[in-house]
């Protein structure tokens, strides 16, 4: 009788069941030159737009030269108009540094920055149909555009 031959279970043939799944290295594509581009467009546009929406908003205040009747509103209407203008340009330089300044991070991540770019360009139109609604309501209708 002898030793036992176990045939079947072999430490030299052992088979492998639920083999490990290679893991996919994810390979990081760099955003392109067309990325570049088109970040750099959209946000030349942003900033090229924000001169002309802070001049339409000092036009805007022209309005308020039609606020001559004698009410009571009128004596601190030109006192509003001054204020949504200076909100305005505020908020136009936040959107424009913050959009600027996320999209220049998002290039050094190595990550697109034309998102960014755009929704600072939108940011900015956004800001100034903002500041367009508020004049039409502190002048009591008088902005004609």
């Amino acid at each position: 009788m002898g030793a036992r031959e176990d045939w079947w279970d072999d430490p030299g043939d052992d088979l492998e069941l639920h083999p490990a799944r290679a893991e996919r290295v994810r390979s990081a594509q760099v955003p392109g030159t067309a990325d570049l581009v088109a970040t750099v467009l959209l946000l030349g546009a942003a900033v090229l737009v924000s001169p002309a929406a802070w001049f339409g908003i000092l036009v805007g205040q022209l309005a308020f030269t039609g606020c001559a009747l004698p009410d009571p509103g009128c004596a601190t209407a030109p006192d509003r108009g001054t204020i949504v203008a200076g909100w305005h340009l505020a908020l136009t330089i936040v959107v424009l540094v913050g959009g600027i300044v996320g999209a220049a991070a998002r290039r050094a991540r190595r990550r697109t920055g034309w998102p960014v770019a755009l929704a600072t360009l939108l940011g900015v139109l956004g800001v100034f149909a903002g500041a367009v609604v508020a004049l039409q309501i502190a002048s009591g209708g008088n902005l004609f555009l």
